[in-house]
């Protein structure tokens, strides 16, 4: 009975196929929650770094925030968001790559900024 409606095939693809990724998708999860905690790390590294070359912070809720409480502030705020996505994540599995990717890229952006901000004072 093959092909028939009674039968059951599983025509689900991982979001590691649509973005053309030739590994597991558990994998590129995998590859990029390290991303995220490598860029949680640097973003507060980087953020610390500058502050005290006499850069300012750019978004202005941490900047209240890292004036009144310190760089903790920042990490703090840093992990709320990953526990957050993991909480997410574990809600929602099948959207774990796209959720990782969504902390991953603009996180990494932003230490790239960073950097180049400290690089050119």
């Amino acid at each position: 009975m093959r092909g028939t409606p009674l039968t059951s095939v599983d025509r689900s693809r991982g979001i590691g196929d649509r973005l053309g990724f030739p590994a597991d998708d558990r994998v590129a999860e995998g590859a990029l929650w390290a991303v995220v905690v490598a860029s949680v790390a640097l973003d507060v590294y980087t953020t610390r770094l500058g502050l005290s070359m006499g850069l300012s912070e750019g978004n202005p809720v941490m900047r209240w925030a890292i004036g009144g409480l310190g760089i903790a502030a920042l990490g703090a705020a840093k992990c709320l968001v990953v526990c957050g996505a993991g909480v997410l994540r574990t809600l929602r599995p099948r959207y774990g790559t796209a959720i990782a990717l969504g902390l991953a890229l603009p996180w990494t952006v932003t230490v790239l900024v960073n950097a180049v901000a400290i690089a050119t004072v």
